[in-house]
């Protein structure tokens, strides 16, 4: 006879809100289940954005990074809520604060996709397209995340495309030679199966009416372009300022298709490559895309900004516009932290 699986209860304080949590998934996870929103980023534990204090109750905490939550931490009550799992109920202490621009929650889904087609954009890059067995929405800037057929694992990536394309989801993949699941997208078969669940990411991009600053490195050029497309699809009238930094020309991906957002947006995008090796004949920006930012941007004030890729390259360029006035609530990241 099979053993009846704990539910617990979770409320956050001060509002109040509260829900349940069986003992066998994550308390961010139950969260998002039934509709409540929890400041979360990485989902595996790698980044400290779902952080919270437990005021009550204990909790399992699974694979949390060491280095996102120190055993001090841990003794002190915090947790990580898309590792940790319930061994009582819980009383969570709110971070405080709400953003006022926030979508709607769209709840995370299941569903089918099989492998439309995969192509090799430059010597790290790859461009993967699903079909799926029904629509998913999401926002432009969200991710997903993907379990192969070949192992019990799931990845998350960055969507690619139009949220306008509901059928079909394109990502931008970084192929780590060693990697469970990027390192078999030179093999992968057309019409091979994967579990999809999502959407998921709070760095979408939100309505308003200040300009828009992009930056992106390596595969963090995925949710950009979900950005940009929906953006020219809506005749999104706000100046769009995308700033992406590569080693050489070669390692610059999807230039025919951010040459075809600029036809679409005209003047109201403004695409700023950067190279750190760039050829003799390379007219563009050269060095850190923090710099080229350093010395393109004097007062980020008006800005809204959505850094994606490597956390270190995330966060430099976030403290680069703090120190120019950006305000906190119009500062979104998506970091890519590598699976462990």
């Amino acid at each position: 006879m099979s053993q009846a699986i704990s539910t617990y209860r979770a409320r956050i304080d001060p509002d109040g809100t509260s829900f349940e949590v069986s003992a066998n998934e994550s308390v961010l996870d139950a969260a998002l289940r039934q509709g409540v929103a929890l400041n979360y980023g990485c989902r595996h534990g790698n980044c400290s954005s779902c952080k919270y204090f437990l005021q009550e109750g204990d909790v399992d905490h699974g694979g949390a990074s060491i280095y996102s939550l120190s055993e001090a931490q841990r003794e002190e009550g915090y947790a990580l809520l898309c590792c940790a799992r319930p061994a009582s109920d819980l009383v969570i202490e709110g971070q405080g604060g709400s953003d006022a621009r926030a979508a709607p929650m769209l709840l995370p889904r299941d569903v089918v996709a099989e492998v439309e087609s995969i192509a090799q954009l430059t010597s790290a890059l790859w461009r993967l397209v699903l079909t799926l067995s029904e629509p998913l929405p999401f926002y432009p800037g969200q991710f997903v995340e993907l379990t192969p057929p070949w192992a019990a694992l799931r990845r998350s990536y960055s969507i690619a495309s139009s949220p306008s394309r509901p059928f079909a989801l394109e990502f931008i993949i970084k192929r780590v030679p060693e990697g469970a699941f990027s390192s078999q997208l030179p093999v992968l078969a057309i019409g091979e199966r994967f579990a999809v669940r999502g959407p998921f990411g709070t760095s979408y991009l939100r309505a308003g009416a200040e300009p828009v600053l992009l930056c992106a490195t390596g595969s963090g050029l995925s949710p950009i372009l979900s950005i940009l497309a929906a953006a020219a699809e809506r005749n999104d009238q706000r100046p769009f300022i995308f700033h992406y930094g590569a080693r050489t020309n070669e390692d610059l991906p999807c230039q025919h298709e951010l040459a075809e957002l600029q036809e679409l947006m005209g003047s109201r995008l403004s695409y700023v490559p950067s190279l750190t090796r760039g050829s003799a004949d390379w007219n563009g920006q050269r060095g850190r895309v923090t710099h080229a930012l350093q010395r393109a941007l004097g007062d980020a004030r008006p800005f809204d900004a959505y850094l994606c890729g490597a956390p270190a390259m995330c966060d430099a360029v976030g403290t680069l516009l703090e120190a120019k006035g950006i305000r906190a609530d119009h500062l979104f990241y998506d970091k890519f932290h590598p699976a462990v």
